[in-house]
């Protein structure tokens, strides 16, 4: 299924997120994404990156054009979340601050097979392929389809027990808060991802062969991910690095200690290629890893030096600038 140009707009967005105690992420959710936009905006790899952006005039008037045709100001955004059950081209976005939502209202409107409608005292807008409903003056929340809209919509109060991956989320250990998680069942998405359905149009000979067709990496996710319920991604920084960590949930403790040999091993195994490849030697002096293991969630921290990741993001812009005036 196609989604519409709202939701494309909303989900490649999903680089953000809305603080955890604010969020009501529905059951059903199975994987989320949650970036502190603000702390991004004001960390020292946001304003390197911002800053770079500022220096493109290409990237100035992309972004001048998506304010003047929907009213998206993406440097007045302060923080944006997105969460699904798995299914494809299934998902809902919350997007706080930087919307002109009368606005996006107008573009909403202007499809003349628009349904307008309310949940709550929220205005909602349902498109064939999707839904917009209205937050606040700059605040949105988009969706696939209207069923998922309204689950968003529902009150703050009207749930207090997290869902089970949020709570996972939770019982994670953070020396701060992160600017960027990301999190989901890695099992359930990946039945969801390979779910076949038939339409009107497709024959019985059509859907045995695109059931033999996946079949092979339908098995082997089922087989990999019944060892895992869950896994997180964070992302923050220190005074010198930029910090991610990934963290696996295990079903159980042998699945832990293979997962936590795994992971203690990997900077040994990096060492031997050591020589092989110029690029990864030079990365890898500038790389510390740690391994935490908690009961049966295992976890890696990366630390990536600030200078260094600057430097070869410079390096990078010089050579495409480079090779765009060698190609006039």
């Amino acid at each position: 299924m196609k989604k519409t140009l709202l939701t494309l707009f909303a989900l490649s967005l999903s680089s953000s997120w809305l603080p955890a105690k604010e969020i009501n992420f529905p059951d059903s959710s199975n994987w989320m994404i949650s970036f502190d936009v603000k702390a991004f905006h004001e960390s020292r790899m946001g304003k390197f990156i911002f800053g770079k952006m500022n220096e493109d005039p290409n990237i100035n008037q992309k972004m001048l054009g998506l304010k003047n045709a929907f009213g998206v100001d993406l440097l007045k955004i302060r923080e944006i979340s997105a969460f699904g059950s798995g299914e494809k081209d299934m998902g809902t976005a919350l997007i706080r601050g930087g919307i002109n939502s009368k606005q996006l209202e107008g573009f909403a409107s202007l499809n003349d097979k628009v349904e307008i409608g309310d949940k709550g005292d929220k205005k909602t807008y349902t498109l064939k392929k999707g839904s917009l409903g209205i937050l606040s003056g700059d605040s949105v929340a988009v969706a696939s389809n209207k069923e998922l809209l309204e689950e968003a919509l529902i009150p703050k109060n009207a749930k207090k027990k997290p869902s089970p991956l949020h709570s996972f989320v939770h019982s994670i250990k953070k020396e701060e808060a992160p600017i960027m998680w990301f999190a989901a069942n890695v099992l359930k998405v990946n039945r969801l991802q390979n779910k076949i359905k038939a339409d009107q149009e497709t024959t019985p000979k059509q859907l045995a062969e695109s059931i033999s067709k996946s079949l092979n990496s339908v098995m082997a996710g089922e087989i990999l991910f019944k060892k895992f319920r869950n896994m997180a991604f964070f992302l923050d920084e220190t005074n010198d690095h930029i910090r991610i960590k990934v963290y696996l949930q295990s079903a159980n403790d042998e699945v832990a200690e293979h997962l936590e040999n795994i992971f203690r091993s990997w900077p040994s195994l990096l060492a031997l290629t050591d020589g092989v490849n110029p690029e990864l030697d030079e990365v890898m002096k500038h790389v510390k890893f740690s391994v935490l293991r908690e009961k049966k969630s295992v976890g890696m921290t990366v630390l990536l030096s600030h200078s260094f990741f600057e430097t070869k993001v410079n390096e990078e812009i010089k050579k495409k600038k480079k090779a765009k005036e060698d190609s006039k």
